[in-house]
């Protein structure tokens, strides 16, 4: 069974803005789709371990997306993508993004494995890594995570939202794609690239959780993020970059 898999998206009308473009979170939705079919192709998706009695899922961690444009609008998007190796508690996954023949982007993403009722992290089943494919240079390098934190005082983009019922993903919390929208509303849009982007999730946020996205630009042409609670609890934290 090969350990890389290609699948292809066509960018419809109602995943762009009103530049043509399709939306950054969209991208993330292209990933994380083709992360989970290939999980499932693997037979290591969250279908595959309820099959065999086992109530544990994928939750993503750290996602790192790099742009070198944003598809337009009835392009299709192909994403190459292989799991790698990682920690006993993480696993790794990148993917290569296409338009044609054109290269437009690549990605790497961090994921681990919770129990769905107790929502602790559990070890990473051994046959993950047993399908890794570590011949494939990793896209964005050996470490192409940051220490993300938010530490803004001051002056910052902010806009308060609600989870709502549709939010919710498979594994009854907020899906990781909404807090890319949330934090997109903070900061100016790429306008078709390029774009670097990267986001930690820290903690879940339920359905009817307020939250507060707030973004800053500390450098010129970067931003600092993050979703937070009321009570201050960080959700997750970003980070764009327009190069």
């Amino acid at each position: 069974m090969k350990t890389q898999a290609e699948y292809s998206f066509q960018v419809r009308s109602y995943e762009c803005g009103p530049d043509g473009f399709v939306t950054l979170a969209n991208v993330c939705n292209y990933l994380q789709e083709a992360a989970s079919l290939h999980a499932e192709q693997l037979q290591f998706s969250k279908s595959n371990f309820q099959a065999e009695g086992q109530d544990i899922s994928w939750v993503l961690t750290h996602l790192r997306v790099s742009m070198t444009r944003l598809p337009r609008w009835e392009e299709t998007i192909t994403v190459m993508t292989f799991p790698r190796s990682g920690r006993r508690i993480t696993a790794h996954r990148d993917f290569v993004l296409r338009v044609g023949a054109e290269q437009v982007g690549v990605a790497t993403s961090e994921w681990m494995v919770i129990d769905l009722s107790s929502r602790k992290v559990v070890a990473v089943p051994p046959r993950v890594f047993a399908q890794a494919d570590d011949e494939h240079p990793p896209v964005l390098g050996d470490a192409p995570f940051a220490r993300l934190r938010w530490d803004c005082h001051g002056t910052a983009a902010a806009q308060t939202f609600t989870a709502r019922r549709g939010d919710i993903d498979l594994n009854g919390h907020v899906n990781n794609v909404h807090y890319v929208e949330w934090l997109l509303e903070t900061v100016p849009p790429p306008a078709g690239g390029p774009v670097d982007f990267e986001i930690a999730f820290h903690s879940e946020t339920l359905a009817g959780d307020a939250v507060r996205a707030e973004s800053a630009e500390v450098e010129p042409g970067v931003w600092a993020a993050h979703v937070a609670a009321p009570d201050g609890r960080e959700h997750a934290v970003g980070r764009f970059r327009r190069p």
